[in-house]
Order: structure tokens, then C-alpha cells, then sequence
């Protein structure tokens, strides 16, 4: 076993020094071995992270040093994470489908001293560029090599308490990671979040979802853990000993969805319009397509009554059918034991929405950039309104510029770009407020909808002002479609940029070649 300490502070590895002590048996995790998952408690995931750190001490990772990690999600990225926070440095997530330019620039810009991958092919395509860093001297850890063994193996030479004083002299406003954004131009820009701004966000979420999260909850991630939303996902988890459960890569999520079956995820619209998607594909290929769409009329009728004066007899009678012939299958579709789910990266729209709180998992959207780390406003169970982004979380203060520009304060707002100061003057107003470059309203309830990214409205040649994202969503709710660009800057009219969805065509030539058949 690792160290015992008598605090445990109030930065991000808080949480699991905490439920170790108080909680040792407490799943908090599970990986993906063969054919079924296995769970970790809080104890022997405490006991990992330790073990990686007493590693990087022996590495000689100072205090405040950078250390970048590139890789999928998965049990191992978390446990290395954690254990850069414990020694005091700071995480440079990059994501693993980065170009070379990109982790050139990323390492070269944060001065990463160390980088840990987690594939022999990460390894390959990252170490010229590693060797070239001034920083990193070609210092690669390969956790798919054994990597994080060695790095365990190098600590057993610590001595006792090295880490402990370490955690110990954390504080809160010390830089937790460095999050590049993937801005569409110019390089990226180096997010500095501190363990202060990552704490009161899951803070602020926690507030928000007060009553309706338990420690029996379980979650699967999926996404990538080098974005915010997903970070803080994980956080909010280890905060509330949410089971953590890490999915294998996104080409095995049906089936690792049916082998976790979690309670929650978080995920981006795409996911939820596919499964609206496939669910109506098939239904038409089984031609049961009006029975489908009967249902999902009623699920989005049933979701209206319940959320306004309360839902009708008939329509009682109607859903209980259709529990049975429709949505428990499409429930199936996430485990069959999901109930809530937290969408972002988007809007999901208002119809999808209904429909899924319809057939018994609701989805609560937010909004918020990785400046924020990333919430600023959430949809909670009282404030639950479809098609809008919420209100403001606790502590948090919004308003509009007088062009309609979101502009934000709160302990989760970042303090600025790493080694970017005209940048980061460049997003702060003169009385500190951050400028988030997103167009917003507020509904006569309050509630925040988001019209469109400032940069990205489209001024026709007759000058009209119009706002693309609305009409990218009406077109990627099409069951054919998979992504949509609207475009018509300085044209005289708007025009659209579709891509087809590979798997919905297959199934509609399928169908359409059969309707043929028969029709002959």
C-alpha cells in the first residue's frame, strides 16, 4: 500500500484520498479485460496513483513542471493524471489523434519536460518530435511498453513522505493542466486551469443536480479524457464515488454499453441523433416505420405534458403500449440501464430532447468553454427546458454585450492563455469580464439559448445577419444526414455542405431495393 496521510487538501486528488480513508471498498472504477469488466475500489485506485507518482518524483518532476499525456480514454490516463497533480505538476492533455505539427507545438509551447503515451504507435510518430523538444530530451514513457510498471519499479527508491509534502504543499489557485484549444485559427492556445477553477465547477454541477445523483450511480466514458467536458466528468464522479467504468474506443461502445450498463454518460449530440437514427431505420426496414414514428410523436407528447400540467389518461395508456413495443429497446440501445445523461459539445435541439426524457432518460444540456472548465449555465431538474442551456450555475454571474455576446464571471473562468498575454487581454473587458464569443438570449424564464458562435455568423449580400447553427441542426436531424456546414457569407443566398451517413444510406438502399422487389 501506499502512503497514509492525515489531509486531503482541497485539490483534485482530494477526492480519492478521501474515499480511500473513509470509503476503502467503494468502486470507483472498472476496466475492460476480455469479455468483462473489472472493478477497482477506492483503495487500490489510490494505491495506483501513488505508485505512478512516487515514479514521477523519482523521475525528478518538480513542482510546477509540465508533463504532456496523449492517449485514448482509459483507466491508465486517469491514474496518470492524478498522479501529476500529486507531485504538484501540471497535465498537458493531447488528444491521440493530434497531427505531428500539433504535439510539436504543444510540447514546444508548454514545456513539457516529460511526455507519456499510451500506444507503441504513439510512441513512434511522438518520439523525433519529443527529441527535438529542448524540454522533454526524448523522455517518452510508453504505458502500452510497461511504461508505468517502470515508473512504479523507479519509485520504490522515494523516500517516505516525499509525496505526502508534495500533496501537502498544493494550493487551491496552482495549475491543475494546460488545455489547448483547437481554435480554427491560428495555433492553439494553452488554457491555464487551476485546481481552484476544476473544483468549483464540479462544485457548481453538484449544486445544480442536487437530489438526483447517488454513489449507486454508475457512468461510462467514451469521450476523450484530453477534453474538459470529459475531465470534468471524471471529476464529478471521484467527487460523488460515481463508478467510473472507461470504454474500450467508440467502434465498441454498443457492446461495452451492454456489458457496463451505466446509470449516466456524457456524450455529444451525435450520439443521441444516431440512436434516434438506427432505432428508425430499423423499424423501417422491419416496416414498422409508422409505428415508430407514432411512438416517437407520443414519447415527445408524454415528455411536454409531464414537464407543463401533467400527462393526460390517454396518453398514459398510449406510452405504457409503447414502453413495451419501442422504447425499452431503444434503452437497450445504452444498457438498458441508463436514466440521465448530460449532453454538450452542441446543441441537441429541442424534438430529441423530448423524445428522450419520453422514453425515460433525460438529458440535461449546459454550456461552457474550456476557458470555463468548462460550466457556466445547466440545465438541473428545476430548470429543465429543452431547446434552452439552462441558467447560470451558482456563483456564476452572465449577461449580454450589447451585440448579444455571452460575457461570463465566476471562480471556474480562467485567468488566461499560457504564455499569451495579448490573448488573454484580448477575452477579458475591462471590468473582467470574460468574453466568450458566443451569441445568446434569455428567454422571459430566464433560461439561456445560444444563437451561434460571433465569429461565425454569416452577413449575406444583403446584409442580413444570419445564424448557421440553427440550420446545421435542422439539417443533421435528417436521418440521412451526418454533418452539415451552412454557408452564404457576402452571396445573395444561403447555401448548405451535407455529408451523408454511411450506415443509414446502406440501410436505406437495402430497404428501398426490397420495396422495389416487392413492388414488382
Amino acid at each position: 500500500m501506499g502512503e497514509t496521510t492525515t489531509g486531503y487538501g482541497n485539490h483534485l486528488v482530494s477526492p480519492v484520498m478521501r474515499a480511500a480513508t473513509e470509503h476503502p471498498t467503494a468502486l470507483m472504477a472498472s476496466h475492460r479485460r476480455g469479455n468483462r469488466f473489472i472493478d477497482v475500489t477506492s483503495v487500490q485506485l489510490w494505491d495506483r496513483i501513488q505508485r505512478v507518482a512516487n515514479g514521477l518524483l523519482a523521475a525528478k518532476v518538480k513542482v510546477g513542471d509540465r508533463v504532456a499525456l496523449m492517449g485514448k480514454t482509459s483507466l491508465e490516463w486517469l491514474v496518470v493524471d492524478l498522479a501529476i497533480n500529486a507531485v504538484g505538476a501540471i497535465t498537458v492533455p493531447v488528444y491521440e489523434t493530434s497531427s505531428s505539427a500539433q504535439v510539436e507545438w504543444i510540447l514546444s509551447n508548454s514545456g513539457a519536460m516529460l511526455l507519456i503515451v499510451d500506444s507503441d504507435a504513439l510512441e513512434a510518430m511522438t518520439t523525433p518530435i519529443a527529441d527535438g523538444a529542448t524540454a522533454c530530451n526524448n523522455a517518452v514513457v510508453n504505458i502500452e511498453d510497461g511504461g508505468l510498471e517502470a515508473l512504479a519499479e523507479m519509485g520504490k527508491v522515494v523516500a517516505d513522505g516525499a509525496l505526502t509534502a508534495r500533496l501537502d504543499a498544493i494550493e487551491p489557485h496552482d495549475t491543475a493542466t494546460i488545455i489547448y484549444t483547437s481554435g480554427t485559427t491560428g495555433k492553439p492556445k494553452g488554457c491555464v486551469l487551476t485546481h481552484a477553477n476544476l473544483r468549483a465547477n464540479v462544485d457548481q454541477v453538484s449544486d445544480s443536480l442536487q437530489g438526483t445523483i447517488t454513489s449507486s450511480d454508475t457512468a461510462l466514458l467514451f469521450l476523450p479524457l484530453a477534453h474538459v467536458l470529459t475531465k470534468a466528468t471524471a471529476l464529478f464522479c471521484l467527487e460523488h464515488r460515481i463508478k467510473i467504468s472507461f470504454a474500450t474506443s467508440i467502434d465498441r461502445l454498443a457492446e461495452e454499453l451492454a456489458m457496463a450498463r451505466p446509470s449516466l454518460i456524457t456524450a455529444v449530440p451525435r450520439i443521441f441523433e444516431k440512436v434516434y437514427a438506427r432505432a428508425q431505420h430499423k423499424a423501417e426496414a422491419a416496416r414498422k416505420g409508422f409505428i415508430f414514428e407514432r411512438a416517437a410523436e407520443l414519447s415527445i407528447r408524454w415528455s411536454r405534458e409531464h414537464a407543463s400540467s401533467g400527462v393526460r389518461t390517454r396518453t398514459k395508456v398510449e406510452h405504457a403500449l409503447y414502453e413495451r413495443l419501442v422504447y425499452g429497446k431503444i434503452r437497450d440501445a445504452f444498457g438498458g440501464n441508463l436514466r440521465m445523461a448530460f449532453s454538450g459539445g452542441g446543441p441537441l435541439g429541442e424534438r430529441l430532447t423530448f423524445f428522450f426524457d419520453g422514453i425515460g432518460v433525460r438529458i440535461y444540456e449546459g454550456y461552457g468553454l474550456t476557458e470555463t472548465s468548462p460550466i457556466l449555465t445547466f440545465s438541473s431538474s428545476k430548470t429543465w427546458t429543452p431547446g434552452a442551456v439552462g441558467t447560470a450555475v451558482k456563483d456564476t454571474d452572465l449577461k449580454l454585450a450589447a451585440d448579444g455576446e455571452i460575457l461570463a464571471k465566476g471562480p471556474q473562468v480562467f485567468s488566461g492563455y499560457w504564455q499569451n498575454p495579448e490573448a488573454t487581454a484580448a477575452v477579458f473587458d475591462a471590468d473582467g469580464w470574460f468574453r466568450t464569443g458566443d451569441i445568446g438570449e434569455f428567454d422571459d424564464k430566464g433560461f439561456l439559448h445560444i444563437i451561434g458562435r460571433s465569429k461565425d455568423l454569416i452577413v449575406t449580400a444583403a446584409g442580413k445577419n444570419v445564424a448557421p447553427a440553427p440550420l446545421e441542426d435542422l439539417l443533421r436531424a435528417h436521418s440521412l444526414i451526418s454533418e452539415a456546414v451552412v454557408i452564404g457569407d457576402a452571396r445573395p443566398f444561403i447555401a448548405a455542405l451535407i455529408t451523408l451517413d454511411a450506415e443509414a444510406i446502406k440501410e436505406w438502399r437495402t430497404q428501398h431495393a426490397s420495396n422495389e422487389l416487392h413492388a414488382e
